[in-house]
């Protein structure tokens, strides 16, 4: 077990983010689909720290219901910054909600893109130090707007200087602090509430652990981190982009190193919760999100959108589909231009065309509904054929209702099924044909009017519009 699981993470997420310029709080805009402070949650959880105390502020309600939405609560909970005044005066608002903890680690709720992987190296960094502080520091070309990491000539760590409060010579400085700690609990809040509003922000600053630390002759120790996503936190759309698109490349590269092909990766999003097969290939312009399952051996063709959905080995999904939260099994194809909606199943082998659109439809095994048809709460049997502009009439405007077809039926083209109504194994259902009772097995059902030919209407047509005009 690692150094973390005795520990107790303390996500600051109660900013405003006013360079958002939104009417959403920063924490709750997102990367690959997911809320900023959610990534943040994971990536704890992960690492195996014990509990998680998430700080929040503004659109409080929303911020927990967002993180309700997307992460396991068993060991979440939540402190009330209720009104802003700096890093150190909102972890000063979870001591309450900490006690009993060793060690707090301290993350920032707007820097997606940080690691499990990281977070347990600083662990092993503060298990192995006599300083009751460890935290996370990075050499950067541009460090403007970040604090900077005062040493001594020999390398100790002194302080922490926020910008608007550094000298000219400090601004010079390259190592910046990443707003990452690990530090133990009595220490901390000791450090905290020697802590003073005496700075150019009038704030109370988290900050102040460090030369806390140095005057208790203690200096605390760094992890240092590479310049990139484990360190951006997010202020403004144009950080949000970069991010988002650093994110996604690192999804899109572990698919690719197991197997996946992907020839055009810079048009292509995947979501981190993806989980794709060997051998599957996804061309370009795909969009994959959610809780999706990929076979192995699978096609999913170009500008395809697959949300939520579980797709059996060696399934074809044609161009420019769209599912969501649709189940369907191997050998399957899709499309192109179909949309399943959720509760659609489509069962091995079965062959759903182009402009097909399907809602709680469960087709089962060789199944096809080739063309231009919408198939909503029914069944439709094994081997059965759905012809081209099929519709099953499922709502009276009040109540659903379902349509049952059973194995090896034919439904011929522009054909409407009446719901509720059931059509018996091997019926035929004649083209243009308007269902509105129960078809018995082996039968045809037929409805259409009688044709009639009048011979010579054509000419005598022409010969009135010649002497009108």
């Amino acid at each position: 077990m690692n150094g973390l699981h005795n520990s107790t993470a303390v996500i600051l997420a109660a900013g405003l983010g006013t360079r958002m310029r939104s009417d959403l709080a920063k924490v709750r805009h997102k990367v690959l689909d997911l809320p900023l402070v959610v990534h943040v949650i994971r990536a704890a959880q992960k690492a195996g720290v014990g509990r998680i105390v998430v700080v929040v502020g503004h659109q409080a309600d929303s911020v927990k219901a967002d993180i309700h939405a997307h992460c396991p609560v068993g060991n979440i909970e939540f402190a009330l910054q209720a009104s802003p005044n700096g890093t150190g005066h909102a972890v000063l608002m979870a001591k309450e909600a900490t006690a009993g903890a060793e060690k707090l680690l301290i993350l920032n709720g707007d820097v997606p893109g940080i690691e499990a992987d990281t977070l347990e190296a600083l662990a092993m960094v503060h298990e192995h130090s006599a300083s009751p502080l460890a935290l996370a520091t990075a050499e950067i070309t541009n460090p403007t707007g970040y604090g900077r990491m005062v040493r001594s000539e020999n390398g100790d760590l002194l302080d922490i200087v926020e910008e608007k409060d550094a000298t000219e010579d400090q601004r010079g400085i390259h190592e910046v602090n990443v707003g990452l700690y690990l530090v133990d609990r009595e220490f901390l809040y000791e450090a905290l509430a020697d802590a003073t509003p005496a700075n150019a922000q009038g704030e109370i600053y988290l900050t102040h652990v460090v030369p806390f630390a140095t005057a208790r002759g203690t200096n605390g120790e760094t992890l240092l981190l590479e310049e990139g996503p484990e360190m951006w936190g997010i202020n403004t759309r144009v950080e949000l982009a970069r991010v988002e698109s650093e994110m996604r490349r690192a999804v899109i590269h572990r698919h690719q190193s197991q197997g996946v092909t992907i020839p055009f990766p810079e048009t292509v999003e995947i979501g981190p919760d993806v989980v794709i097969g060997r051998d599957t290939l996804i061309r370009r312009g795909c969009r994959l999100q959610g809780q999706t399952r990929l076979g192995s051996h699978c096609t999913v063709d170009e500008g395809a959108v697959v949300l939520h959905s579980q797709v059996g080995d060696g399934a074809h999904i044609k161009p420019y589909c769209m599912l969501d939260s649709a189940c369907l099994g191997d050998g399957v194809a899709v499309g192109p231009f179909a949309h399943l909606r959720p509760g659609t199943r489509l069962d091995d082998n079965v062959k759903v065309g182009n402009f097909v659109e399907t809602k709680k439809a469960h087709l089962k095994a060789g199944a096809k509904a080739s063309h231009l048809s919408y198939l909503g709460d029914c069944e439709v049997g094994e081997a059965s054929n759905i012809g081209a502009g099929t519709i099953t009439c499922n709502y009276d405007g009040v109540n659903k209702f379902k349509t049952t077809l059973g194995k090896e039926v034919f439904i011929g083209s522009d054909t409407q099924l009446v719901a509720p109504v059931e059509v018996g194994d091997g019926a035929f259902v004649a083209a243009g044909t308007t269902v509105t009772s129960n078809v018995p097995a082996g039968a045809l059902a037929i409805s259409r009017a009688d044709q009639r030919n009048i011979e010579g209407w054509v000419k005598r047509k022409k010969a009135r519009q010649q002497k009108k005009s």
